[in-house]
């Protein structure tokens, strides 16, 4: 017998037209970013949370859940002036979330983008009521509170989406942590293997690792993407910075480090010695 969350999340698979309005929505927003250019990516980069080193969305989101949370509690207290400032906090972090939100989401398809769209409406949903909540609080104090009541049911139902995006999907998470990274030392290839310029897929006792050689040096990342777990080693590889073939994040070959997002996270790097024609991984570089 399927849990409640399953029949919930299945519903929301089943709705018709979703995949239609997810490219019609999709199209533009990408289509924005790339006519802005370089300023687009640098904005694109900012919401995806790339400085942040972590998926800015569900930092941004704890604003409106936790401040609906506390207008929902100040309202059962009869606070209504504290319950109004919350609601209007809410509707603050509310943008926030939205703006970063749909950023993470144009670099998802199938089941994300389609339970993507059910989490944005409705969240959406619960930003008009929460909006028309604090207008109406003065003039008509009851019909405040019940649209903020049922601006939270929407609310939990959308984070009920949400969290099976995040946790169950993995979308947002650090893919390059799917199994841990040798501690010690380890030969992985022949320095000959490694093309000058080009790159060389390896599995350091099951960890995949991107070797990369340039004016002698041997430089290795983690080969699996952070951001949704792309193979960096069918990816390019440019003047030391390689690209995701599937997102597009790129990074730097020498450290790991983001050149540009969508991820938010760099790539674990290692440290290398060639010892007698050979590459050995020597641990994981510090950040």
């Amino acid at each position: 017998m399927p849990t409640l969350s399953e029949t919930l999340v299945d519903a929301a698979l089943r709705t018709p037209g979703i995949d239609e309005l997810a490219d019609a929505i999709a199209g533009p927003v990408n289509r924005a970013y790339a006519a802005a250019g370089e300023p687009g990516r640098t904005l694109k980069d900012v919401l995806n949370g790339t400085w942040l080193g972590h998926s800015l969305h569900p930092a941004i989101t704890d604003v409106p859940v936790g401040a609906w949370t506390a207008a929902l509690v100040l309202d059962l207290l009869g606070e209504r002036r504290g319950a109004k400032i919350a609601v209007g906090v809410g509707l603050l972090g509310a943008v926030g979330a939205a703006l970063s939100g749909l950023t993470d989401w144009l670099d998802t398809c199938g089941k994300p983008r389609k339970l993507g769209m059910a989490h944005a409406a409705l969240n959406g949903t619960a930003t008009v009521l929460y909006a028309a909540s604090y207008f109406a609080r003065d003039s008509a104090p009851s019909a405040g509170v019940a649209l903020s009541s049922i601006g939270y049911a929407a609310v939990a139902l959308g984070a009920l989406y949400g969290g099976e995006i995040a946790l169950d999907l993995q979308i947002g998470v650090n893919h390059a942590h799917g199994t841990e990274p040798p501690e010690r030392e380890i030969d992985v290839a022949a320095l000959a293997d490694v093309p000058e310029g080009g790159m060389l897929r390896v599995s350091a006792k099951g960890y995949p690792v991107l070797l990369t050689r340039q004016g002698g040096n041997v430089f290795a990342i983690a080969a699996v993407c952070a951001h949704q777990g792309g193979p960096l080693s069918k990816g390019t590889l440019e003047n030391g910075v390689v690209t995701c073939p599937w997102h597009g994040s790129q990074f730097c070959v020498r450290d790991g480090s983001i050149v540009h997002g969508p991820t938010a996270y760099p790539q674990p790097a290692f440290n290398v010695r060639v010892v007698a024609d050979r590459v050995v991984l020597a641990g994981l570089k510090k950040s």
